[in-house]
């Protein structure tokens, strides 16, 4: 085991790190073209920018990834518009949200957006 910004991180991990700041962890599945990524933390208008770029870099198509939101804190609306772009709609295929919270499915009912997907 190594220590990574006071967490323990195993050492032979098939999980990559895309981005890491003092809220969220956006982590990667190394098990093909997947695109799953997994985000934990908090997303706002300080690190939004910052997790589309890493997930922009993920994806070689726009739309093409599944996102785990199962430990995602916060998010807001310059978060939610952030994930949003990468979805590229209406030409590309919406983001899939897998494990999403009462709170979140809720914004995102009331939202209405295409580009999520909710499975």
């Amino acid at each position: 085991m190594m220590i990574t910004n006071g967490s323990f991180e195993s050492a032979l991990s098939k999980k990559t790190l895309l981005y890491l700041d003092k809220q969220l962890v956006v982590r990667s599945s190394d098990d093909g073209d997947t695109g799953g990524v997994r985000l934990i933390g908090q997303i706002d208008l300080t690190n939004g920018d910052a997790m589309a770029d890493a997930l922009h870099k993920k994806w070689a198509r726009p739309g093409t990834g599944t996102v785990d939101v199962a430990e995602l804190q916060f998010i807001d609306l310059y978060g939610l518009r952030a994930l949003a772009l990468l979805s590229d709609v209406p030409l590309g295929r919406p983001i899939r949200l897998h494990n999403v919270r009462p709170g979140l499915r809720k914004l995102l009912t009331l939202l209405d957006w295409p580009a999520f997907t909710i499975g």
